[in-house]
């Protein structure tokens, strides 16, 4: 009986021993597949980082390519917002700028808070460095991390005399342009056109721009851009750059 008892007792410690080795490769197996899909994330999310702040280099003439893993993400777009620049108080935009967006995605990660770790929500700026920004949230069941440029760069320069006041509104816009190519695991990004457009005696400016991050349409005067205007004519010079980004 006590042979009988000691092979039943092996035979139920071997069966535990088997259980618990069973769930610790299984949870070694989870988080490593946890830490591939963190290491992954963080790898686009230094990508978006990448091209904010290389957007610059690429609106003065140069181009930009990063590189990045396709496992469990890739690199894709959207678009989300637009900006319509109406002169004079017209019917018909000046200006009608669609907003793409780049972004990147991974279901495998927890929920997070709405985050900008690059830029913000601002839809004006005065360096046109801010003209990108990288937004982290999560949306369908996904963590994400969005680059986008909607948003108008103002350069504004004022006269004061005993005529009045005038003021010169340098208006400047980056449209990004996506575009998917055959290959994988590389973009390309530089800027394929541009346009400018000139206009005297404005006496109504209107921007209206909903940005990819908000669910507000906004309308923005002359104040908005400029806080110190006091009426008057303005001189507006409006220039509309073409980033391209070939996504392949």
């Amino acid at each position: 009986m006590r042979s009988i008892s000691d092979v039943l007792a092996t035979v139920i410690m071997t069966g535990v021993l088997i259980g618990l080795l069973t769930i610790t490769l299984a949870y070694s197996y989870l988080v490593g597949y946890q830490n591939t899909y963190k290491a992954e994330y963080l790898y686009y999310r230094q990508l978006m980082l990448s091209l904010a702040t290389n957007i610059y280099y690429v609106l003065n003439g140069g181009e930009y390519t990063v590189t990045y893993p396709s496992s469990t993400m890739s690199l894709g777009y959207r678009v989300a917002g637009f900006i319509r620049v109406y002169v004079n108080s017209s019917s018909n935009p000046s200006a009608n700028i669609p907003c793409y967006t780049l972004t990147a995605a991974s279901y495998s990660l927890p929920s997070a808070g709405s985050t900008y770790i690059y830029g913000g929500l601002n839809p004006v700026v005065n360096d046109t460095r801010l003209i990108p920004s990288v937004r982290e949230f999560y949306e369908n069941n996904s963590a994400r991390i969005e680059l986008d440029t909607c948003r108008v760069y103002a350069g504004v320069q004022a006269t004061f005399d005993r005529l009045g006041s005038f003021y010169y509104f340098n208006l400047m816009v980056v449209s990004l342009n996506p575009v998917l190519s055959p290959g994988g695991g590389f973009a390309e990004v530089y800027s394929s056109s541009s346009t400018q457009s000139f206009f005297s005696n404005v006496y109504n400016l209107t921007i209206v721009l909903k940005n990819p991050a908000s669910t507000t349409t906004l309308v923005l005067g002359p104040r908005d851009i400029y806080s110190q205007y006091t009426g008057g004519p303005v001189t507006v010079s409006l220039t509309v750059i073409n980033v391209t980004v070939v996504i392949h």
